[in-house]
């Protein structure tokens, strides 16, 4: 039997943590290969030195680190793989979902209160052009 691959996109949020809890309830350690993924959105300022830069893709990989070790350590006993990644989220999320060949992807909603109703723009941008189901977790 071939195990479903799934891409768990997580943006270090509590509530993205929340699709760990989701997938864990549907889907068993047998059966089930997860990919974590947190993207660290790079926006160039042409006045930054590429000295600062590079300062600042290391503090990036040093949170991403501690956001996917926390995420892993809560699918004890799946088969998990944990991918870094720099660039537009959005579309760094698709590219993956596009490339590894997955099953499903789990996100969860915006994390900005006020407008629990709105899915944020990364989730509508990867649920409008994703070619894999998407699932959105709700709060």
């Amino acid at each position: 039997m071939t195990k479903s691959k799934i891409l768990v996109a997580l943006d270090g949020t509590e509530r993205s943590m929340d699709s760990i809890n989701w997938l864990k309830k549907f889907f068993s350690k047998e059966d089930t290969e997860v990919t974590l993924i947190h993207v660290s959105e790079i926006i160039y300022n042409g006045e930054a030195g590429s000295i600062a830069e590079l300062s600042e893709l290391k503090i990036n990989k040093g949170g991403s680190n501690r956001i996917l070790d926390e995420a892993s350590s809560r699918l004890k006993g799946y088969k998990v793989h944990k991918l870094i990644a720099h660039g537009n989220i959005a579309d760094r999320i698709l590219q993956e979902a596009r490339d590894g060949s997955y099953d499903m992807m789990i996100m969860t909603k915006s994390s900005v209160r006020g407008i629990s109703r709105v899915i944020g723009s990364v989730t509508n941008k990867v649920i409008h052009h994703s070619d894999v189901t998407v699932v959105v977790v709700p709060e």
